[in-house]
């Protein structure tokens, strides 16, 4: 076989591989070890014109987002959804467009970012990309949210 075929289709292939990779683990999220607890001053995130001040009497959810992103006006709707369903949550989300210094701190490489908080505002866990269906229900049901 000659060299530049052999060549092309070793690209090819992992070119598929690292695509299947990433379709793969885009989406899932992951659970975070530590206790870094969100600081809703530093945040500085408003809901319905008031600055958030607390958090979910259960849990939190916070999304990262851009004005440029396109998912994020999807997952801003799903997470809503489960704010209205369950009175305990709170949801509230952080356009990180102009405030760098924000992503820098909490390592978004991609929006959206979802963390999900329990109700000290300790990170549990995290997803990176549209999550995938029943992941965040799943963490919600973790920290005792019915």
């Amino acid at each position: 076989m000659d060299s530049t075929l052999w060549l092309t289709l070793s690209l090819l292939g992992l070119g598929l591989a690292a695509g299947l990779a990433y379709r793969f683990f885009h989406g899932r999220g992951h659970k975070v070890v530590g206790n870094e607890c969100i600081n809703l001053e530093k945040l500085a995130v408003s809901k319905n014109g008031d600055p958030v001040t607390a958090f979910g009497k259960t849990a939190t959810l916070v999304q990262f987002s851009t004005q440029y992103c396109g998912q994020c006006p999807g997952v801003r709707r799903a997470l809503a959804k489960l704010e209205y369903r369950n009175g305990d949550v709170l949801f509230i989300e952080a356009d990180i467009t102009d405030r760098l210094n924000l992503a820098a701190h909490f390592n978004i490489t991609q929006t959206p970012t979802v963390l999900v908080l329990n109700s000290a505002g300790v990170i549990k866990y995290r997803v990176g990309g549209v999550p995938k269906a029943g992941t965040i229900e799943s963490e919600l049901t973790k920290l005792g949210v019915t």
